[in-house]
């Protein structure tokens, strides 16, 4: 078995849209469909005064968001057994689905009984 790993940091974010659990709900939305991943569930949860984490649970493994629209970034975490590829066209798709930012931190792992270790 192996799992496919990609860490992303995204800096200069709005903070508007990093505090819409409907904005982020949609940018999960996407990657999901992007990976293409199979949906098992999703949840959404706002933290006061601000910031989100939002997860999608797939059959693959999983996609997580974790907002600080005080600071404009956005951490992702995205983690399937299918492909690398599966995984970086989640990326591509949450990257294509922010309104402004960039990509400040791109860190990308195959996990196996081996180890770690970059593709």
């Amino acid at each position: 078995m192996r799992l496919y790993v990609a860490l992303a940091h995204f800096e200069g974010c709005p903070f508007d849209f990093l505090n819409s659990p409907t904005a982020l709900r949609g940018v999960l939305e996407a990657a999901v469909a992007a990976g293409p991943f199979t949906l098992l569930e999703m949840v959404v949860v706002p933290f006061s005064p601000q910031g989100i984490t939002a997860c999608a649970v797939v059959s693959e493994s999983h996609v997580a968001l974790h907002s600080w629209p005080e600071s404009g970034r956005l951490f992702v975490d995205v983690a399937s057994c299918s492909t690398l590829e599966s995984v970086r066209r989640a990326v591509a798709a949450i990257e294509s689905a922010l309104p402004a930012g960039r990509l400040a931190v791109l860190d990308e792992r195959i996990v196996d009984p081996g180890g770690a270790r970059a593709p």
